[in-house]
């Protein structure tokens, strides 16, 4: 039997601004959000969502609003791929120190395991929420993708093709979906392509610090295995000095920290490889972790989960867009039905 997809709304027309502005909030957790001094009285908005197998699609209307991912908030393992696409309104922020600027018809990526705060005009957009392991390692690894705003032509098939799925969601089913997933996410990645094109352009004008944080980003990357992956090493390969190194990587929690994160997050992805075999021992000692306790408390503190328990389900509690979804739709209901769905999940869970 073909099912419908999962699907919420959120309308400040139904709940009135106030009560649409809170059930906004709750559904963004991981986020701290406000209103930008703007008055509540004039808050807005109208958004739709589908859960598509492992995608969240949406669109919608957004009056003015601060979105902002802090340091803190990192260490709650929360670890998605979000995509904003301006239809109509401008976005502006900065991801790691990297400012932020999108017209009418850009895309902004942002990696939600690192720093970043936006704010936008009154906005008609769409956004894509992915899973890490839905994307190319190459990709995920890259430190250039959050932040990035995408504006060749590849955006804009990639904006021609939600556009399409955002009219055809209402009506597929489950089926049709996995396979249209699959469809969505080899066009994302072809979209995606322009980062290192950006890069290269960029270089010259790039200012200091997060040029020299993405050249150190990158040396990490072809070194987490190495059991000697040190600050000083970094320093002396790089002939940078570790004042330096230590002040470019105060924005993400300093060097030390940054390096267990991406150990973290390459094992999260390896752990769903169809083709990796390897021990949770085995592969705690190939990204450099002193031990599988080590590692196996590391990842519960980011993830929610163990190794294991993350391998068994394919998914980590943090990385489930299935369970963030359902979490948006309790959010998003009316107070009446919210409190009916919360005490059902409940029930279920004596």
């Amino acid at each position: 039997m073909n099912n419908g997809l999962k699907a919420l709304r959120l309308s400040s027309d139904e709940l009135g601004a106030q009560g649409a502005f809170a059930a906004w909030q709750a559904s963004l957790p991981q986020f701290s959000t406000d209103l930008n001094g703007a008055a509540m009285a004039d808050f807005r908005v109208e958004q739709t969502a589908w859960l598509m197998d492992s995608l969240i699609v949406g669109s919608g209307l957004l009056a003015p609003i601060r979105v902002v991912r802090t340091l803190s908030q990192i260490g709650d393992g929360y670890s998605q791929f979000q995509f904003i696409q301006s239809i109509r309104g401008r976005w502006t922020g900065d991801a790691d120190g990297r400012a932020i600027e999108a017209e009418e018809g850009d895309t902004i990526c942002f990696d939600t395991a690192r720093p970043f705060r936006v704010v936008n005009t009154f906005s008609n957009h769409r956004f894509l929420v992915v899973p890490r392991d839905k994307l190319p390692h190459a990709l995920v690894s890259n430190p250039a993708l959050h932040g990035t705003v995408l504006r060749s032509a590849g955006n804009f098939v990639l904006a021609a093709h939600l556009d399409a799925l955002m009219r055809c969601l209402p009506a597929l089913h489950e089926e049709e979906a996995a396979r249209l997933t699959r469809g969505t996410l080899a066009i994302l990645t072809a979209a995606l392509g322009e980062i290192d094109d950006q890069r290269l352009s960029k270089a010259e004008t790039q200012p200091a610090q997060p040029a020299l944080r993405l050249r150190v980003e990158r040396y990490i990357e072809h070194n987490l295995a190495s059991p000697e992956l040190t600050p000083e090493a970094i320093s002396r390969d790089l002939g940078i000095a570790r004042s330096s190194l230590y002040r470019a990587f105060s924005p993400l929690g300093g060097i030390s920290s940054f390096i267990q994160l991406r150990r973290l997050d390459t094992a999260c992805a390896l752990l769903f490889h169809p083709e990796e075999h390897r021990s949770v021992r085995e592969l705690a000692e190939t990204l450099g972790f002193e031990n599988s306790a080590t590692f196996s408390k590391a990842f519960r503190r980011r993830f929610g989960c163990s190794p294991r328990e993350a391998r068994g389900r394919g998914t980590t509690q943090s990385r489930d867009t299935k369970a963030m979804f359902e979490r948006w739709q309790v959010a998003t209901q009316p107070p009446q039905q919210a409190a009916q769905d919360r005490s059902l999940v409940g029930a279920e869970s004596v």
